[in-house]
């Protein structure tokens, strides 16, 4: 593209996700470590001066593309998840866990947020981001509550704060690299073989199971 200064709020959020946007290619060809801020200016087309105008960290852009997956998430579930079609925990914890591991690069981002993401950004950017994902998930806890009325939105929250710590634990567990797995079985670990979305399904029932017993 042909760079020009954004003269309206408008095409500053088009500027905003053509950046973004370039982040996303970047992200799945490579790991979050080896993006960078040139490399992702040269990616968008922008300078890296121009680039600055509209985020100021990489981490900045990386927490704007995980709300953006966030969204998307939620447009899933509620899309697969309607009131009255889902007829029992076990259909949900499998729809639940289906929909979670096709949205891959959401479980990715998620499970570097809090070391990563969250870290050399600004109070207003992690304001912004923390304010998309509390709507989201506001969404989701109503819907939680339409599909199994004896269930509470606190017992809602506490389920989808536990799902969240659940995910940012299991994924990276159940994806080792080349180099860990040689080192586990090096070390005369026994390889135990988790698969992410049939462990996170069968969690998901039990825990479900308790919030709305």
């Amino acid at each position: 593209m042909t760079w020009q200064r954004a003269r309206s709020e408008e095409q500053k959020e088009e500027r905003i996700r053509e950046i973004v946007t370039a982040t996303a290619r970047l992200y799945d060809q490579s790991p979050f470590d080896e993006i960078t801020l040139a490399r992702i200016a040269k990616e968008a087309r922008f300078t890296r001066s121009n680039l600055y105008k509209y985020f100021k960290t990489k981490e900045e852009i990386f927490l704007g593309l995980l709300g953006q997956d966030i969204e998307d998430w939620g447009r899933s579930l509620v899309e697969a998840l309607r009131p009255g079609e889902v007829k029992s925990v076990a259909e949900f914890a499998a729809i639940w866990a289906r929909i979670l591991t096709e949205h891959e690069r959401l479980l990715r981002l998620f499970s570097i947020l809090f070391t990563s993401l969250e870290k050399n950004v600004s109070l207003e950017s992690l304001v912004r981001f923390k304010s998309t994902m509390r709507v989201e998930l506001a969404t989701i806890v109503q819907l939680l509550c339409e599909l199994f009325p004896t269930l509470t939105p606190e017992k809602a929250g506490q389920f989808l704060h536990v799902q969240g710590a659940l995910a940012i634990g299991l994924y990276p567990a159940t994806h080792l690299s080349d180099i860990q797995r040689q080192a586990m079985e090096q070390a005369g670990f026994e390889q135990i073989g988790l698969d992410f979305e049939s462990t996170f399904r069968e969690s998901t029932e039990h825990l479900f199971r308790g919030s709305v017993g």
